[in-house]
């Protein structure tokens, strides 16, 4: 797995290529140097150009191999179509080019480096920072990472890249995550309260998370980083903010001094980059440091190993006793079951606007459904932990969810009966449309196929 340097041989180049080479002798990889013909103009001009920079390029090989590298070298005009077509490149470690020394293009192209993320089937290594990186490979320091992540994007690489860079040599990572504080409320199911002015002065603030909040994302962004080889320290990051996340991870790389940043990139082109956005991008144009934009490639298939919780929903109708045993016999000894029952909102309910958290179910209810859900736990739980929950949403599908991404589960088991048209019922079908975790649908018995608990109305109060 060759590393690829990209150079037109400036000085910002030659920085890089010096970096490259340092890698490629930690990793005992060779080194292709890819030589950019940039020269435009009549025919003559450009093979009096390309001979000049093969001349030139030859020299810089040799230098690199005095470093201790194997070194081997390209000269094309059309950089991107060769990383895109030559199956060596599909397969090289990382590509790498200095990020400025490159001559402008025309005003509807990107610079070169941008153009290379977008296309690149390997993870783009931007250099500003040669120094460090250089360094770093050398064993003289660790390298201070910041990783931007998002747990809930499946296609984010980011976080696969520092298996890579751990290889190297000790990084102390830092997992930054951009949230908002108001969508994460709102996918949480965490409620704030209108009057703010009886909040803590910290809580106040618009770009402050909720305690509640930032206890999920916390665990949330520790499972998507997961255990790291290597040496070095990890620190999880949560920063609260708004519009672009490039701007904040910018932000935060300032902040904190790190070395290198790496983000993930979707590849988007024309109309859905424009409606999305770039995040790589942004970090590309506006970061001090080097930066590390990996494809979604880059990204291995995560392994999904028996479900250790499961969230059941319960209506208290046979279908749901059926979910709760079909998880009790998945989970086993040491795994963890949550029932939760949803109350859906009806005219006459009591007003919840200053409550601070989830809303529970209300006060005339709350203590005979806890008492009800608490009855459904088994005697002897067989090693399994329980847990009960009562809230009250605006629709019992949108509660499971909520509940669900709160609690962090494995798998959701829902007991549904079957309508006379052989449909499953409304809530099943809702939670197979809505949500984010996998969803388990145990069918009632035979006898039971009209429908009870579960319907188009949502569940049923006890």
């Amino acid at each position: 797995m060759p590393i690829i340097c990209v150079t037109n041989l400036s000085p910002d180049s030659v920085r890089a290529a010096t970096a490259a080479a340092a890698l490629a002798v930690r990793l005992r990889e060779p080194l292709v140097l890819y030589g950019v013909l940039e020269q435009e103009g009549p025919d003559a001009e450009v093979a009096h150009s390309q001979a000049s920079l093969h001349g030139r390029l030859e020299v810089e090989a040799e230098r690199l191999r005095v470093l201790g590298t194997q070194v081997r070298t390209v000269l094309t005009s059309d950089v991107e179509e060769a990383l895109a077509g030559d199956e060596e490149c599909r397969k090289a470690r990382w590509v790498m080019l200095a990020a400025d020394g490159w001559q402008a293009s025309g005003w509807h192209r990107s610079p070169l480096p941008e153009r290379l993320v977008r296309h690149a089937c390997s993870p783009v290594l931007v250099v500003r920072r040669d120094g460090a990186l250089a360094d770093w490979a050398r064993g003289r320091r660790r390298l201070q990472v910041l990783v931007g992540v998002n747990p809930s994007d499946e296609a984010d690489s980011s976080v696969a890249f520092l298996h890579t860079l751990r290889e190297v040599g000790p990084c102390d990572v830092i997992a930054a995550y951009v949230s908002s504080p108001a969508e994460e409320r709102e996918r949480l199911g965490i409620h704030t309260p209108v009057h703010v002015e009886l909040l803590d002065p910290v809580v106040r603030g618009i770009q402050a998370l909720d305690p509640q909040v930032e206890h999920v994302l916390l665990r949330e962004v520790r499972e998507r980083v997961g255990e790291l080889p290597g040496e070095g320290k990890v620190e999880i990051h949560l920063e609260p903010g708004y519009g672009r996340r490039a701007d904040h991870l910018v932000h935060v790389a300032r902040e904190r001094a790190v070395d290198l940043v790496v983000v993930g990139t979707h590849q988007r082109a024309g109309l859905q980059r424009w409606w999305h956005g770039s995040v790589s991008e942004g970090v590309l144009r506006q970061a001090e440091q080097s930066v590390v934009c990996v494809p979604p490639t880059g990204q291995p298939a995560r392994k999904l190993g028996p479900p250790r919780s499961v969230l059941v929903p319960v209506d208290f109708s046979e279908a749901s006793l059926r979910a709760i045993h079909q998880a009790l016999t998945m989970v086993g000894a040491g795994g963890r079951i949550h029932l939760l029952y949803v109350h859906p909102r009806r005219l006459g309910d009591p007003d919840f606007a200053d409550h601070y958290g989830v809303l529970p179910v209300p006060p005339a209810e709350r203590e005979r459904v806890l008492r009800q859900l608490q009855a459904l736990v088994p005697q002897d739980p067989a090693g399994v932990r329980w847990s009960v929950e009562g809230v009250t949403a605006r629709d019992v599908a949108l509660g499971v969810c909520q509940a669900a991404e709160r609690e962090g589960v494995d798998l959701v088991c829902v007991g549904a009966t079957e309508s006379h048209l052989g449909r499953v019922g409304g809530v099943a079908r809702e939670l197979m449309a809505r949500c984010r975790r996998p969803i388990l649908v145990v069918p009632a018995p035979a006898e039971a196929r009209e429908p009870s608990g579960w319907g188009p109305e949502g569940l049923h109060g006890p």
